[in-house]
């Protein structure tokens, strides 16, 4: 069950891409990212054409990049731009592979394909404007199959078991109501629990113990989440209580490697540090503590990554997942 090629996928933080060199894989494909002095980033391969030198290893010398073996510099295109030996003429095979990058919701987006570039970066919208909410980010990577990471995300009634004190209440799982639909290209699952308790994320910020809960998330090929929860008063509007939005941004380091990106807006306590320092905290134990060590333990029972090859029971929560799993082999048997 190979990844999707030919789509935009992220490979870093744009906060975390700096002129100094650092090294990310994509596809199994090592590729260097660093920023030109003029703040352009780039993506290259990351070997040298000459020794196979890890490049990221180098230094950035005005807009190229030097390789630490012998001291080659590849300009942002991917040519050899400085031959520093002999005559110092370069060599027309003296190039590495340029991936198309673009800088979008501070996040790089690379093109990773075998065919020209096709659209453009998924757009994170209004909800991940800076100006009206406050935004906290963080990277992960997972020993698994970037498809056994979907399953989780897409199957949002897990939380109130794996996650009971962080970011769901076990009580509410009987009056949870379920819907999944298509919208295009899009798969979005809806989890409504009205008139129960708060959910734990929210108690701080939430005047009374009882809300009408939602956790609602939509899938966009190949692997970019986008997830809206939060509580209103009984029977009010979603837009007039507290929310929380996040993007999940997959991409597939290698056959069962997974980088995890994610971004979480919200709309209250806006400004206020220590309320991030202690949700970036709550991230911290969702996922290191409770989903990752249990989407790779999944993974290592698992002797293929193709759920439904093992006939696996199902359940109504897994409808989305599954969708989302058929559409995903459809895009490959097109590629």
């Amino acid at each position: 069950m190979n990844p999707i090629k030919n789509a935009w996928y992220v490979a870093a933080l744009a906060k975390n891409v700096s002129t100094t060199p650092i090294k990310q894989k994509l596809l199994d494909c090592p590729i260097v990212l660093y920023r030109t002095e003029s703040g352009e980033a780039v993506a290259l391969d990351d070997r040298c054409p000459h020794r196979f030198a890890p490049l990221h290893k180098g230094k950035v010398v005005g807009d190229s990049i030097e390789c630490p073996y012998h001291g080659l510099q590849f300009s942002p295109d991917g040519v050899c731009s400085r031959n520093p030996h002999g005559d110092c003429k370069i060599p027309a095979a003296a190039k590495v592979r340029r991936y198309p990058l673009r800088e979008q919701d501070g996040l790089i987006w690379l093109w990773c394909g075998e065919v020209d570039v096709v659209g453009s970066p998924l757009s994170l919208g209004e909800f991940f404007d800076a100006d009206h909410r406050t935004l906290i980010s963080g990277y992960y990577k997972l020993n698994a199959h970037i498809e056994i990471v979907l399953d989780n995300l897409m199957d949002l009634s897990h939380a109130p078991f794996l996650h009971p004190t962080t970011l769901a209440d076990a009580s509410n799982t009987e009056s949870l109501i379920f819907e999944m639909k298509q919208e295009g290209d899009a798969v979005i699952a809806y989890h409504w629990i009205p008139n129960a308790r708060v959910s734990p994320q929210f108690r701080p910020f939430w005047p009374s113990d009882v809300a009408d809960n939602r956790a609602n998330i939509t899938w966009t090929p190949p692997a970019n989440l986008q997830l809206d929860v939060g509580v209103t008063e009984v029977g009010g509007r979603p837009g007039d209580g507290v929310d929380l939005h996040f993007a999940h941004l997959l991409s597939p380091a290698g056959a069962n490697e997974t980088h995890y990106f994610w971004i979480a807006a919200r709309n209250y306590e806006i400004g206020n540090e220590e309320v991030s320092r202690i949700m970036e905290g709550q991230v911290e134990q969702a996922f290191e503590t409770e989903d990752e060590p249990m989407i790779e333990a999944v993974a290592g029972y698992m002797s293929t990554p193709d759920l439904l090859a093992l006939k696996p029971v199902l359940l109504p929560g897994d409808a989305a997942a599954i969708r989302v799993r058929r559409m995903l082999q459809l895009l490959r048997e097109k590629e």
